[in-house]
């Protein structure tokens, strides 16, 4: 790993997006990214996290304006699914990727373990379909098959190439367990998550012993601002939260001075 994007703060355009879980078969997204590029970058976030519906549902127009945009798009967040079913839709995502010239991407491996094997192979072969100089980051997300530390490694031992990068959720959950995932994964954790949902109550003082003990275990990545506070609330709007999600960047500036 070559760590050039140590130190980035990137905003997840997810974040803004108030459509994100829409119970409907298409989350047609509800704004246009290009419309906030000159005030993220105006903030003095390093990039973007790019929803994958942002491009993939957007206008030609809009993929265009991603695309010259001012601040750059350095991840694409893609949900395109693991198995055998959605292998359409894997390839959209690497012709998205290569479209806006991002640097990574990131993806989750599907729920169902009886699938795993499948999943590994499928990942496998949508690696084979990117740059060999690119960041392919695995979210070991709770409700994937790679949700524990030990399986996930286990997981990209299997995948024969030294290359997948793994995203934590570096400030929710117990200490232990982030130390865990960090004895077994070392620096393949390359990216962090900010993410307050379901604990917008935490205090700075807690966040930043999170983020102290982060460091001491190794990391030196990137983070994306993924949710902050006022996500799900029932006055939640994309001004309110563009504005915490700032408040989040510059605690993190703060806490690596």
């Amino acid at each position: 790993m070559d760590h050039s994007y140590k130190n980035d703060i990137y905003i997840g355009s997810v974040l803004l997006e108030i459509n994100r879980w829409a119970k409907t078969a298409v989350r047609q997204p509800s704004i246009k990214v290009s419309d906030w590029c000159r005030r993220i970058a105006d903030a003095g976030f390093d990039g973007i996290e790019l929803w994958e519906n942002h491009i993939l549902l957007a206008s030609d127009e809009e993929q265009e304006k991603l695309k010259a945009s001012s601040v750059p798009v350095k991840i694409l967040n893609s949900y395109a699914c693991c198995g055998d079913e959605a292998e359409e839709d894997r390839i959209a995502s690497v012709k998205a990727g290569q479209f806006l010239g991002v640097d990574g991407m990131k993806f989750n491996f599907g729920g169902a373990m009886e699938s795993h094997k499948d999943y590994c192979n499928n990942v496998q072969q949508w690696r084979s379909m990117l740059p060999d100089q690119f960041r392919f980051l695995c979210e070991c997300h709770s409700g994937t098959t790679v949700q524990t530390p030990q399986v996930a490694a286990d997981t990209f031992a299997s995948l024969r190439r030294e290359d997948y990068e793994v995203i934590i959720h570096g400030f929710s959950g117990d200490e232990d367990t982030i130390k865990r995932w960090f004895k077994l994964h070392a620096d393949r954790i390359t990216h962090i998550h900010f993410n307050l949902l379901g604990n917008q109550d935490i205090t700075e003082y807690t966040l930043r012993k999170r983020f102290e003990l982060i460091l001491s275990l190794g990391f030196c990545g990137s983070f994306t601002i993924e949710f902050t506070k006022g996500i799900g609330m029932e006055d939640e709007s994309p001004e309110v939260l563009f504005k915490n999600a700032i408040d989040d960047m510059n605690s993190l500036r703060g806490w690596m001075k």
